[in-house]
């Protein structure tokens, strides 16, 4: 009978290793996970981060080249316009 209760004990002792494995396991791959989780969005962060630099630059280049165009073309207009108004009273 002796045999029998050794033999449960084993067997018992091998169930406690591979739950305690288990455990182990489960601990190591949260671990990595969590790790995981956390460089991704560390890395979203700093992409999102370089993208708002990147459309400000871009922004302000745009503007940059949009004021002169904007000037060559009020001073083309008023050109224009005082040219019309002296065709008009010319033609009066």
């Amino acid at each position: 009978m002796k045999r029998q209760g050794q033999v449960s004990r084993k067997k018992k002792r091998k169930r406690k290793g591979r739950s305690r494995m288990g455990y182990v396991l489960r601990v190591r791959l949260a671990s990595f996970f969590t790790g995981a989780a956390s460089a991704s969005f560390l890395g979203l962060y700093i992409l999102y981060k370089d993208y708002k630099v990147a459309h400000e630059s871009i922004a302000q280049q745009v503007k940059s080249l949009h004021e002169p165009l904007d000037r060559r073309i009020s001073a083309l207009e008023s050109l224009k316009q005082a040219g019309t108004s002296q065709h008009v009273e010319s033609t009066k």
